[in-house]
């Protein structure tokens, strides 16, 4: 079974979460408009509500793209070394990325026909960074894709590294997760602790990183760095990937 064979057949299985993606939008958008109290008009409720469904698109495949362990057996059964599937996994979640960005980037357009660009976040940042409309749609689709990119290789590694555990491991590992969540999202409503973070932040300059990262400061930002440090954390969380698609399992 060929590295593109493999690609294809998981991007068959993953089709579907698109569609779920869009069926979840629907119902998101139906139920704002059922829900809506004292709005002035449906149009707006419309326009309120609309702006989430390349967010919540995006959610429901990031899922999807998790889910890889029955793939992995099957690629085991039929031969394939981990590698060859390490690397179809790649070429799978950058078809993924592009079919989703594509979409998105569709329902994004809609929605600042609907109302202004300023609701959507690559416009918040940079909707001053081109004045050709063409070479901002470019970069805007670029923007999303790599960002996306990194999300879903992200989630991937994530699924895999998890994939390694049997029941009881991943049982105890969601509740070690749960548990920290719960105590930093406390922890964060401590005014000591505030404080610290505050110290922290100011000590290793973190207004100069981010203004670096995103181009804050700049006269027109531009999303260049974004872009190239996402390619960073996206070649980092393949390569945690292929590290934990090396592993062997334990035993289920």
């Amino acid at each position: 079974m060929k590295t593109k064979a493999l690609a294809k057949q998981y991007c068959h299985d993953f089709i579907p979460y698109i569609w779920y993606g869009l069926v979840v939008s629907v119902v998101y958008i139906l139920f704002g408009l059922l829900s809506a109290d004292g709005a002035p008009s449906i149009g707006y409720q419309l326009k309120a509500s609309f702006f989430m469904a390349p967010y919540i698109i995006t959610v429901v495949t990031m899922i999807g793209i998790s889910f890889n362990y029955r793939r992995f057996k099957l690629a085991m059964q039929s031969g394939v070394s981990r590698k060859t599937f390490w690397k179809a996994k790649m070429l799978f979640i950058a078809k993924a990325t592009l079919i989703v960005n594509v979409v998105n980037v569709i329902i994004s357009f809609i929605n600042m026909k609907l109302g202004p660009s300023e609701t959507y976040l690559y416009y918040q940042a940079y909707g001053k960074a081109f004045s050709n409309v063409f070479a901002q749609s470019i970069s805007m689709f670029i923007t999303d894709y790599v960002v996306l990119l990194f999300i879903f290789v992200a989630m991937n590694t994530f699924g895999t590294m998890t994939s390694l555990m049997n029941k009881i491991g991943k049982s105890i590992f969601y509740s070690i997760g749960v548990v920290c969540y719960m105590f930093f999202t406390n922890l964060l409503t401590q005014y000591s602790s505030q404080r610290l973070i505050s110290r922290f932040y100011s000590h290793i300059n973190g207004d100069a990183i981010f203004n670096f990262i995103f181009s804050i400061d700049a006269k027109v930002p531009r999303p260049y760095p974004l872009i190239g440090f996402m390619i960073i954390l996206t070649i980092i969380a393949a390569l945690f990937n292929l590290l934990f698609t090396k592993l062997e399992q334990v035993k289920r």
